[in-house]
């Protein structure tokens, strides 16, 4: 069991879209506040804006990606290319997985719904913490938020 994932799953029952709860449960290790990610992701989920593209769990991971990685220079900014880089890998892994990153494929053709996602937590914590454990950054464990 993946804390983070229940905690997440847990969210997304309770009414968060995907994308809302798996960056939720990285709040911890952002420098945003959790309502502002909250807002951030809200028009991510059922796959963008539920139009069933992209699955709302790696656009949540990518926003957290992005907050992670990026030097936050407009003017100069230079961790742009490697941070699309991160995101490629964190969808690699997520489709090697799963065969899809795209939430239609995923949902069988079926609308989303957190019962039907609720088995591909578990999945995109893992390819995201690889991918931040290839770059130096570890995941605590029992994040401090989780009761």
């Amino acid at each position: 069991m993946h804390i983070r994932a229940e905690w997440a799953k847990q969210k997304n029952a309770a009414g968060y879209n995907c994308a809302q709860a798996i960056a939720l449960a990285y709040q911890d290790i952002v420098t945003i506040d959790p309502k502002h990610l909250y807002q951030a992701a809200e028009g991510f989920g059922g796959g963008m804006g539920k139009m069933q593209e992209t699955c709302g769990l790696l656009t949540g991971l990518y926003m957290v990606l992005g907050l992670l990685f990026s030097d936050a220079d407009p003017e100069h900014g230079k961790t742009k290319l490697a941070t699309y880089e991160k995101i490629r890998a964190l969808h690699r892994a997520f489709k090697e997985r799963l065969g899809s990153a795209h939430c239609y494929i995923l949902l069988g053709g079926t609308e989303p719904s957190h019962a039907k996602c609720r088995d591909k937590f578990d999945i995109a914590c893992a390819a995201f913490e690889a991918v931040l454990a290839e770059h130096g950054i570890h995941v605590p464990e029992h994040p401090n938020f989780i009761k």
